[in-house]
């Protein structure tokens, strides 16, 4: 290669070496890092339920701006999510549990009844500061929660269901106890007085279940969050929707979403809002679970824990 080439390609190469360096001139900021590990959910059972969650995120908020959603990752040593930030010093943290709303990944919100973690801390340059986050149900004193009772379903008292199967060609739901059968759900912490679920199994002859629940008055209807949580283990896919009745239309039958069927219990948070809002005019609401099988098929339908909130 001529020496006139070779003494371009040397020129070109420091000038490239000189901009680089210009590039990265400065000192660079060093974060510092925030470890969020799993939630701890707690409840007063006789007034709010069983403390079952899917809390999968956390709404990061830095002196009241928001920093970001981010997501409890499976990692090698463990379930938590690691978060950079730029502010050091001490500084006040909200962190807001999020929720997949019906069980959907692109739909994740700050689950409206659930009350943020608040907290100060240090943070440091450089250095990881963990955060194990709590949380519980606002107070109802504090915010009108509601808990519709005529709605609300654990499978703990005998004869006295609140969710019941349409009529007598669906397959009928049975109270099961953990004593008897595993597939029940159990609650952890206290498993002497709440080990009930409620079971329907569809096959041979009765090969399709539908469960709904007591005629549902007075939602709030203006946009509000109304709000089901559910546990549930199923062998087939459940549909959940909703009967509307007004007196114009009489009853309406709208499917609304898809759970898919799993082997573990699983719970879920479904969104009956946008229906309600849509309804405004109507004299009252049901819920419905539905689900079925093909000929010679057969499936068994597990739930718990079945609330509906809202805020008045």
């Amino acid at each position: 290669m001529p020496m006139k080439c070779l003494r371009y390609i040397f020129l070109f190469g420091i000038i490239i070496l000189l901009f680089s360096c210009k590039k990265f001139k400065g000192s660079q900021e060093i974060p510092a890092y925030l470890k969020i590990e799993p939630w701890t959910f707690t409840t007063n059972y006789e007034i709010e339920g069983a403390a079952t969650h899917a809390i999968t995120d956390a709404w990061v908020y830095v002196d009241g701006s928001v920093h970001g959603c981010f997501e409890m990752k499976q990692h090698d040593d463990g379930v938590y999510s690691v978060i950079p930030l730029l502010n050091k010093g001490s500084h006040k943290l909200q962190i807001y549990p999020g929720v997949k709303l019906n069980g959907i990944s692109s739909t994740r919100i700050q689950y409206p009844f659930y009350q943020p973690y608040v907290c100060t801390r240090d943070l440091v340059e450089g250095e990881i500061t963990t955060i194990s986050p709590s949380t519980r149900y606002y107070s109802i004193d504090s915010t009108n929660i509601v808990f519709k009772r005529e709605a609300w379903e654990d499978f703990e008292e005998v004869n006295n269901i609140h969710i019941y199967r349409i009529d007598t060609t669906y397959a009928e739901l049975h109270q099961i106890s953990h004593r008897d059968n595993p597939n029940a759900w159990m609650d952890p912490l206290d498993t002497l007085n709440h080990y009930r679920s409620g079971h329907v199994h569809v096959g041979d002859s009765v090969r399709r279940m539908a469960l709904a629940s007591a005629e549902l008055y007075n939602l709030p209807n203006v946009g509000n969050y109304v709000l089901m949580e559910m546990d549930y283990k199923c062998s087939a896919d459940i549909l959940i929707g909703m009967y509307i009745h007004s007196a114009q239309q009489g009853i309406m039958d709208k499917e609304l979403y898809y759970l898919r069927s799993t082997n573990t219990w699983k719970k879920v948070y479904i969104n009956f809002s946008p229906t309600i809002t849509e309804n405004q005019n109507a004299d009252y609401f049901k819920f419905y679970l539905k689900g079925a099988v093909a000929e010679g098929g057969e499936a068994d339908f597990y739930f718990d824990n079945i609330k509906l909130i809202y805020v008045e």
